[in-house]
């Protein structure tokens, strides 16, 4: 299993909002590029950057931050992927974070209209993931502000057809609680999609809860809180779960 290291932007900084509250919030002590530095060079290979601003918004709003993540993840290890998300709506706004990341990360857009997600994953072949959001067992959308109707397998059903390539799947009322994984859940969802890339997210607190995210079947695990409080080193994550 893959250890995946966030990096949340907003306010020009790096922080982690706890059950996705923006007036809840813990600031990273370094710079967002500094961490996407010192997460490689750790040994993470992927990164997950969200624009939170942009996902309030609907829209990009911090482009240029996402290129100097991206820019310093690739100094570090040309390999590295980053992964970024967080408002995007229009065909316009996933060609500019693909100018600057190596993949697009879709959530609202992709669950409101399966069309768009289609037609980014079209344009850029494997480039394209979902992210499906949960409250309660509902798909929470606009930065998690509201909730739809819709079973949650169903869902990630319709988002694979769609063409992602991967799928997130966060619990919102664990995410920055560091209060354990929804491994029933990830359980479900690997049982009923055995073939997709599956990556949960959310109240990932300890290598414990990541080697039961392993053993759930799990692709990979993103982690954010944990990292910034020290809970999790994230060398001694990826030789773990190596």
């Amino acid at each position: 299993m893959e250890l995946i290291c966030a990096i949340d932007l907003l306010d020009d900084g790096a922080v982690r909002l706890v059950r996705g509250d923006y007036d809840d919030r813990v600031a990273a002590r370094a710079e967002p590029s500094e961490l996407a530095q010192r997460f490689v060079a750790a040994g993470c290979r992927r990164l997950h950057v969200v624009d939170l601003a942009g996902a309030r918004a609907g829209r990009p709003v911090q482009l240029d931050l996402v290129g100097e993540v991206a820019r310093a993840a690739h100094d570090a290890d040309p390999g590295a992927v980053v992964e970024a998300g967080g408002g995007l709506r229009r065909v316009a706004d996933v060609d500019a974070v693909l100018e600057r990341a190596d993949e697009a990360v879709l959530g609202t857009a992709a669950i409101e209209d399966l069309g768009f997600l289609r037609a980014c994953a079209e344009r850029y072949p494997g480039r394209i993931g979902a992210s499906l959001d949960l409250r309660a067992g509902r798909p929470a959308l606009d930065g998690w502000a509201r909730t739809i109707g819709g079973d949650a397998v169903e869902l990630a059903r319709r988002l694979l057809a769609g063409g992602a390539s991967r799928l997130t799947v966060t619990d919102t009322a664990r995410d920055g609680t560091l209060g354990g994984p929804n491994r029933e859940l990830m359980s479900t969802l690997r049982a009923a999609l055995p073939d997709a890339i599956l990556v949960a997210a959310g109240g990932v607190s300890s290598l414990a809860d990541l080697r039961a995210l392993e053993v759930v079947g799990c692709d990979g695990a993103i982690v954010g809180m944990a990292l910034l409080s020290g809970a999790i080193d994230p060398a001694a994550a990826v030789a773990a779960l190596s």
